[in-house]
């Protein structure tokens, strides 16, 4: 990057194109990363505009707690981390060191607040269990920490005479971040998983146990729609994370391309932590009497309509979420799965709700 600035202007024909700086490779290079960063924002744009209307029911229809706020925060700091990143590589910057620094600022908070929703969401699984609550806080602390190395490993230059931006290096202690993300999130998946799968009817009478694990066959509506949508973000966040590993530590790759699955990576993880949480808290399943059960997850606000749930033998019907106070809580309540089984679910409500 540095032997750049030493080319004589005056041989170029075009001195304030900052690719002429640049060797054809490197340059290459640089426009194939621009054309990444550009990409994920659109992706991420979409998604926002795509479910505007339930980030605005969650603020009108329902109580605005701390989870919520999080969710928000996560949300628009991925989008910010994202601009910020496409302004870096494609515009005029006066001061590309600060610049530089603030982009991967936004950084921290957008993991941050992402890994914050799944530790909302195991405290609630374990029903305010204070052991495990206690060790998923210091592994989150964790990841707080973690994230701020890469406002350390980064740092910006100009391209040449010109007021366009370039990284000058990356060095890899930047992603022990995304080793600590990767733990932390293994670490909830299994835990979510094993606090699920403990509502499976006996192995004797599965047949074979692995279709319980694996896809939740056996499980009840609502623990099978937890379970998948956690084995979702789970896949897509370890995609994620090893791409970044593998284009830190491999021997050979190219300078800018060891950041171009930073960005991605950020807004792929908290396009799915957020679709995850829509679906739990507003309800949308994808089967009827799961989005029902999922719905009850978090109490409404007093002007929300009751929320009925109908047993499979339709025989009976909960209220839930109307003007009886006895009514506002999933804690203890049986719903019959598979027309055999009934499903004792956790007190869910007050985790999420009592925030």
């Amino acid at each position: 990057m540095a032997e750049s600035s030493n080319i004589d202007p005056s041989q170029l024909p075009n001195p304030f194109t900052p690719m002429a700086f640049l060797p054809p490779e490197l340059a290459y290079q640089k426009t194939m990363t621009t054309y990444v960063l550009v990409g994920m924002l659109g992706v991420l744009v979409w998604d926002i505009l795509t479910h505007l209307g339930e980030d605005y029911k969650l603020l009108t229809r329902y109580r605005i707690n701390i989870p919520t706020l999080i969710y928000h925060l996560s949300r628009w700091s991925s989008l910010l981390y994202s601009v910020s990143s496409v302004i870096f590589e494609t515009a005029q910057v006066e001061n590309c060191e600060v610049f530089s620094k603030v982009t991967c600022a936004v950084y921290h908070p957008a993991v941050s607040a992402t890994a914050l929703l799944f530790f909302f969401r195991v405290r609630a699984l374990y029903d305010g269990n204070k052991y495990i609550t206690a060790v998923f806080l210091v592994m989150w602390l964790a990841v707080l920490g973690a994230s701020l190395t890469v406002v350390m490993s980064l740092t910006g230059v100009h391209i040449g005479n010109t007021k366009y931006c370039t990284f000058a290096g990356f060095k890899p202690y930047g992603s022990s971040s995304n080793i600590v993300i990767g733990v932390f999130d293994t670490c909830v998946f299994v835990a979510i998983s094993w606090r699920l799968l403990a509502n499976a009817p006996p192995a004797s009478h599965l047949g074979r146990t692995s279709k319980v694990g694996l896809f939740g066959k056996y499980l009840p509506q609502f623990s099978r729609a937890l379970l998948q949508d956690g084995q979702n973000y789970y896949m897509v966040a370890m995609v994620c994370n090893l791409l970044v590993l593998i284009m830190t530590y491999v021997q050979g790759i190219p300078t800018v391309y060891r950041t171009i699955f930073l960005v991605p990576s950020v807004g792929l993880t908290n396009i799915m932590a957020c679709r995850v949480f829509r679906k739990t808290k507003l309800g949308h399943g994808g089967e009827s009497g799961a989005a029902g059960t999922l719905s009850t997850m978090f109490r409404p606000s007093r002007h929300t309509n009751p929320i009925f749930v109908t047993t499979l033998d339709r025989s009976t019907m909960h209220s839930i979420g109307g003007e009886d106070p006895h009514t506002s809580s999933i804690s203890g309540t049986e719903i019959p799965s598979n027309g055999n089984s009934a499903e004792k679910l956790p007190n869910i409500s007050r985790g999420f709700s009592a925030v």
